[in-house]
C-alpha cells in the first residue's frame, strides 16, 4: 500500500505549489491520510494568494479534516501524515513543515536542507545528546515528535528562501532521503537536465538499493 501522496500545480496567481505527504505507516489508515492532507491543502489555496500564513492555515486545516475523518472508522482512528509544501512565484519562495517529510534546494555545487524533522531522533541531535553519527543508527530516530491528525496541535512550520535562476528545489518523503544523501542528490541533480530525469535517477537507485518504504519525489528547476 503507498502512503505517500505528491501534488504540482500552477495556481491561478500563477504560483507553482508543490507538496509531499507521507502517511504513517503503522497508526493505520496513513493512505487515506496524506490523500486527505493534499487534497485538502490544495482545496484551500485554490482562491487565496499562497503566503507563508495561506500555507500554514492550509495545513491546519488538513489536520482538522483527518481529525474529522477519524470518526469514521476504527482503521481510521489514529490515522495522521507529514506534510511539505512550498509555493514559488516572482516574489520567492515560501514553505510549510509537519513530521519528516524534506524540502531541499541545490545551488551550483551546494545543497541544503530547507525544513528540519519533527522527529525524535532530531531533538534529542539538536540538544547535544546523540552525535551526528550515533543519529544515523538510532533505533528511534524516525518517531514523530508532530504529524497531521496527532492529538492537540500539531508542530506547523514555515520557511521562506530567495530562489534564483538555476536553482533545484526537491520535496522527499523518508522513503528516498534514508537512502540517498545530500550529497548523492546534488550528484543526481547536476548531471540531470530535467527534473524528469532527476527523478528517474532517484527512482532507479532507491529500487536498486532496495526500498524499505514507500518513496516520493518532487523536483522543480527554476529557469
Amino acid at each position: 500500500m503507498n502512503e505517500d501522496t505528491v501534488d504540482c500545480w500552477l495556481s491561478e496567481a500563477g504560483t507553482t505549489i508543490a507538496c509531499v505527504a507521507d502517511g504513517l505507516g503503522g497508526m493505520g489508515g496513513g493512505d487515506i491520510a496524506s490523500k486527505l492532507a493534499v487534497s485538502t491543502f490544495r482545496k484551500y489555496l485554490e482562491k487565496r494568494e499562497a503566503t507563508d500564513a495561506a500555507l500554514a492555515a492550509a495545513a491546519k486545516e488538513a489536520h482538522l479534516e483527518i481529525h474529522a475523518a477519524q470518526q469514521s472508522g476504527e482503521k481510521q482512528n489514529r490515522m495522521a501524515t507529514t506534510l511539505t509544501a512550498i509555493a514559488i512565484s516572482n516574489a520567492g519562495m515560501v514553505g510549510v513543515h509537519c513530521g519528516d517529510t524534506r524540502a531541499v534546494i541545490a545551488r551550483g555545487n551546494g545543497i541544503k536542507k530547507l525544513t528540519k524533522d519533527h522527529s525524535e531522533g532530531q531533538r534529542l541531535f539538536e540538544a547535544g545528546k546523540l552525535t551526528k553519527d550515533e543519529l544515523a543508527t538510532y533505533q528511534r530516530k524516525h518517531i514523530l515528535d508532530s504529524a497531521l491528525g496527532d492529538k492537540g496541535d500539531p508542530r506547523i512550520e514555515t520557511f521562506q528562501f530567495d530562489v534564483q535562476s538555476g536553482d533545484r528545489l526537491f520535496l522527499t518523503s523518508d522513503g528516498v532521503h534514508n537512502l540517498i544523501l545530500l550529497r548523492e542528490l546534488q550528484r543526481m541533480a547536476i548531471l540531470s537536465p530535467t527534473p524528469a530525469e532527476l527523478v528517474d535517477k532517484v527512482r532507479e537507485e532507491v529500487e536498486e538499493r532496495g526500498p524499505m518504504d514507500n518513496f516520493s519525489i518532487v523536483a522543480l528547476y527554476i529557469d
